[in-house]
């Protein structure tokens, strides 16, 4: 054993950092699920009160700064990637049959990338597909995906009554993009 030390006493150098480096990860990933679980239990401790309807994910990111930056990051549109990312991309210039796949539904008219929430609103009311904001036959139902002033609306409105309605009729209402 003691020849082989000192043949290769590189080997048990390797061997060390190796395992100091598979110890140092397991630490972290046993913080991080520890971290994790600790989150999941503890009580959300919020800033300030937060009223029932609150739509605007200002106030709610004064209390839950961590999803506010993330939100926040939808704001940038110059990431691209394999699947998307937050670049408006014309879907059915680069992907045609997409037309006819949808044919006789508003996304035959004009389906562009999804920018990120921040970008909901602006981006539902300069589609083709609803038509615009005054002359759209669309079931207002399509706020529920787009704003975080859904929730208020059902509330003032009744559910029966938004969901018979027209998107058109809750347009101006609608102002706050979707949150998280």
């Amino acid at each position: 054993m003691t020849e082989q030390k000192q043949r290769k006493p590189w080997f048990y150098w390797v061997l060390f950092i190796a395992t100091v480096v598979v110890v140092f990860f397991i630490g972290l990933l046993a913080a991080s699920i520890i971290e994790r679980r600790q989150e999941a239990v503890t009580r959300v401790q919020l800033i300030k009160e937060i009223n029932e309807w609150e739509p605007r994910n200002e106030v709610w990111g004064e209390s839950f700064p961590q999803q506010n930056e993330t939100y926040r990051q939808t704001l940038d549109t110059t990431f691209v990637s394999k699947h998307g990312g937050n670049a408006m991309i014309d879907y059915l210039e680069e992907y045609p049959e997409l037309v006819i796949l949808w044919a006789g539904y508003g996304f035959a008219k004009d389906y562009n990338q999804g920018r990120g929430h921040a970008h909901a609103i602006r981006d539902i009311r300069n589609s083709l597909r609803t038509g615009g904001v005054e002359e759209s036959p669309m079931p207002a139902t399509c706020w529920s995906c787009k704003t975080t002033d859904y929730p208020r609306l059902i509330n003032e409105k009744g559910a029966k009554e938004f969901y018979l309605g027209k998107w058109k009729d809750y347009g101006a209402e609608a102002v706050n993009p979707i949150g998280c």
